[in-house]
């Protein structure tokens, strides 16, 4: 029995260690089946990145090839381009250095004498043939050449006849002046200009009688706003001296822009063409620019000023003196609008003046105003103008006393132009000088004046008998800008006639140059 209980236990003992044995050997076995499935995985992941990078390396390889290539043709490029410069440079140096040696010393001193001798000719040219100022100068002018006929033997203008004349030649202008910049203010333009002009005048009288040159334009001008800034700026000056009045239209002109040969007769015979001596402030606020078409239009325009009141080059002869203010409004429209360039403006003179009889002075502060209306419309191609002025003045009577004389003038014009010049957008454009386009204005002049309206017949001087009218038919023509061909026929009327004044026609051509 003992020996079937040992038996028993060591068969159960192997049967444990069998089972045991079978367990590690089938973790054993467990684990190595793990362990190469894992490195399968490993060795096949390991594959695909190999495969990756040399694809990568493919490509870098690739690209490396193709910039060796680029750099070696640039190089290749470059060599030669340095190889045929460096030919050419020896081809030139060799070329040089065999037609010309180095300069001996007889060819310097020949030299330095030629440069010497070019100095002093330069010096001695520009000393004796150029015009020299201390400032800036511009030198400028205009001249008149005239010829005309009429159908009865006298003068336009002048009641009495200048002899048996039916036509003539003539100079009616022939002016000449310089202007600049007494300071120049280059950072905000307030410059402070002047001009000196001086014309020739006929003699009053008989025909034959001599010429005089006279003073016309002497004045400075101070500008209180920029000059250098642009055309928006609103424009602000004084001017002091000799120079043309701002009253109406045509006396505001100068001689080379007046659009007729002929000036209007109301305004002449009241003394508003002549230039005054004195202070006149003139000015501009809120104007409207188009640059496209080099267009400028302030809508508000003044002047006021204080002068002798005696005429040009003449020195005040009383105590008072003589105010005169302008103001002019115009549209504030687009360049485009029909209404474009359309001015209203009115203006008023306040003078006085001796009234005298003979050698005795009757008053010395006798009235001699002037008022003036006048409308601008002009809208290229064709334009309207009109100008009225009225005039009260005192004269000395027959007997010894004063008379106050009211006068009137209307004086309206129209005009068509065929042609570019007058546009400004073609002014802008670069041009040589001797070009401008040319144009040919048509125009159509009333000019009326009545020295007395308070009498049908009255003698004043210079001033003829009665109303006068006058009818103009002519036409400009521009072919340089700053020449110009005129021609005019007048038709003068009277309402009182006499022996030495009487109706007749007038032929009128007239060639004007500016410089």
């Amino acid at each position: 029995m003992g020996f079937f209980y040992k038996n028993f236990s060591v068969l159960v003992l192997g049967v444990l260690l069998v089972k045991k044995h079978h367990l590690s050997l089938s973790i054993t076995l467990s684990l190595a089946t793990l362990f190469a499935s894992g490195a399968a995985q490993a060795a096949e992941n390991a594959d695909t990145t190999l495969a990756q990078l040399q694809a990568q390396l493919t490509a870098l390889q690739q690209q490396v090839n193709v910039l060796k290539q680029k750099k070696q043709v640039s190089g290749e490029a470059g060599e030669q381009e340095q190889l045929t410069t460096q030919q050419d440079g020896e081809a030139q140096a060799e070329a040089e250095s065999t037609e010309h040696s180095f300069a001996t010393q007889s060819e310097l001193e020949g030299f330095r004498t030629d440069l010497e001798n070019y100095k002093y000719d330069d010096a001695r040219q520009y000393e004796r043939s150029t015009v020299k100022a201390t400032r800036d100068t511009n030198l400028y002018g205009t001249v008149q050449v005239r010829a005309q006929a009429q159908s009865t033997d006298t003068t336009s203008g002048n009641p009495a006849p200048n002899s048996a004349r039916r036509n003539t030649f003539d100079i009616p202008t022939a002016l000449i002046g310089v202007r600049g910049n007494l300071y120049k203010d280059y950072k905000e333009g307030k410059n402070l200009d002047y001009q000196l002009s001086f014309s020739y005048g006929k003699r009053t009288g008989t025909a034959g009688s001599a010429s005089d040159l006279n003073l016309a334009d002497a004045f400075l001008r101070y500008n209180f706003t920029s000059t250098n800034g642009g055309p928006e700026i609103p424009r602000l000056n004084v001017t002091l001296g000799q120079q043309l009045i701002p009253f109406g239209l045509d006396p505001q002109s100068p001689e080379d822009l007046r659009p007729t040969i002929n000036v209007a007769t109301g305004l002449a015979q009241l003394g508003l063409f002549n230039r005054q001596t004195g202070l006149v402030v003139r000015g501009d606020v809120k104007p409207f620019v188009d640059y496209s078409a080099n267009y400028r239009a302030p809508l508000f325009e003044y002047a006021l000023g204080v002068i002798n009141g005696n005429g040009t080059n003449k020195v005040d002869d009383n105590e008072s003196k003589d105010y005169i203010g302008r103001v002019a409004f115009t549209l504030p429209v687009d360049y485009a609008s029909w209404l474009r360039e359309l001015k209203f403006g009115a203006s008023y003179l306040k003078g006085s003046k001796n009234v005298s009889s003979g050698t005795t002075v009757l008053d010395k502060d006798g009235r001699n105003d002037r008022l003036g209306f006048d409308i601008y419309y002009n809208h290229a191609p064709f334009g309207i103008t009109y100008e009225y002025v009225k005039g009260l003045t005192d004269y000395a009577t027959a007997a010894g006393n004063t008379s106050e004389v009211k006068s009137e003038g209307h004086t309206a014009t129209v005009f068509y132009t065929l042609g570019d010049q007058f546009y400004n957008s073609v002014k802008s454009a670069a041009k040589f000088d001797d070009f401008w386009p040319k144009s040919i204005q048509t125009f159509y002049r009333y000019d009326t004046y009545n020295p007395n309206k308070s009498a049908d017949v009255v003698s004043i001087a210079g001033n003829g008998l009665g109303k006068v009218d006058i009818h103009t038919l002519g036409f400009n023509l521009f072919f340089a800008q700053t020449t110009k061909f005129q021609f005019g026929i007048n038709r003068w009327t009277y309402d009182h006639k006499t022996a030495t004044q009487k109706d007749f026609t007038e032929a009128q051509a007239q060639f004007q140059y500016t410089f």
